[in-house]
């Protein structure tokens, strides 16, 4: 079945550079950059300008459940649907121009592999994004709303506009990704923390017994450490607000981040050791603040 409606073989005749504009707008959907982002943003809550406010971790922590379900749920449906990618989907396209130092970073970032069905971006950037909306409080509600629309439909359509997904692929990720928002949106309004952990693991669990694999294991243990985690630290995190607070939360959290991966590198990414390693990851950068309010308290006493 070709759900692309003849969309993605035409779209193969545009411009190089516009094809390169949106290989680098779809990093917004990509897991690196969110994971990432909000690793920061968890860091450094309450102590840059724009993460300042009441309550700033918390919802952070919110959206990283969010994401991790969504992980989760995305993982789960693309191995049960197992439908393919359009042709040509793992081969970037040739630029002739383009040094071969930079061949491998083009390819990383313009291909895709796996199943298609929904789109991983898709889902998770509409998740995600939408989360931050409902969450935040930067700007206007109108503000938020059509920001993260438009970021959605960016990334959605740059997954077709690359050659990775067809059309009924992206739709369905942003169908998935914002009714699975919808659901947790409804049970936690945002607040229930533990609870949004509780629904991504749910989920993983589903995803793990249907089909075991390194991914599955990791996501699962990533969602039962925020759950582990945020039932010990929730309600008991310091509130930080100088610049030094939170860089040191950041290389606190990044040196454990570093340790895990390094751990289940070494060990050749085995079930057994990604699960450690997701598990142990989210609940170091959850349990961080605290460490890092030791940390500074026993310095200042020195």
């Amino acid at each position: 079945m070709s759900h692309g409606i003849g969309v993605t073989a035409a779209l193969r005749s545009l411009p190089d550079f516009v094809v390169i504009a949106f290989a680098f707008l779809t990093q917004l959907g990509d897991l690196w950059l969110i994971f990432s982002s909000l690793t920061l943003a968890y860091a450094l809550a309450g102590t840059v300008p724009r993460l300042r406010g009441e309550r700033v971790r918390e919802r952070v922590a919110f959206v990283v459940a969010v994401a991790l379900g969504t992980l989760a749920l995305t993982y789960l449906l693309k191995l049960t649907i197992a439908h393919p990618r359009p042709p040509g989907a793992t081969t970037a396209r040739e630029l002739a121009w383009l040094p071969s130092a930079l061949e491998p970073v083009w390819a990383s970032i313009a291909t895709g592999d796996g199943y298609g069905l929904p789109s991983g971006h898709a889902t998770g950037s509409t998740a995600v994004y939408g989360a931050i909306a409902l969450a935040s409080g930067w700007g206007t509600r109108r503000l938020r709303y059509g920001g993260a629309a438009l970021l959605v439909a960016g990334i959605a359509l740059s997954r077709v506009v690359i050659g990775v997904h067809y059309v009924g692929d992206v739709l369905a990720g942003v169908a998935v990704g914002g009714g699975y928002l919808a659901v947790v949106w409804l049970l936690t309004r945002g607040r229930r923390v533990k609870r949004a952990f509780s629904l991504a693991l749910a989920v993983a669990l589903v995803g793990m017994f249907t089909t075991l694999t390194p991914e599955t294991a990791a996501i699962l243990a990533a969602a039962l450490g925020g759950r582990i985690a945020w039932t010990v630290v929730g309600g008991r995190l310091p509130d930080f607000s100088t610049r030094t607070e939170g860089l040191t939360t950041a290389v606190v959290v990044l040196t454990g981040l570093a340790v895990a991966a390094a751990g289940a590198v070494a060990a050749g990414e085995s079930v057994t050791a990604v699960f450690i390693a997701g598990g142990g990851g989210v609940a170091w950068l959850l349990v961080s603040p605290l460490v890092t309010a030791r940390l500074l308290g026993a310095s200042l006493r020195l």
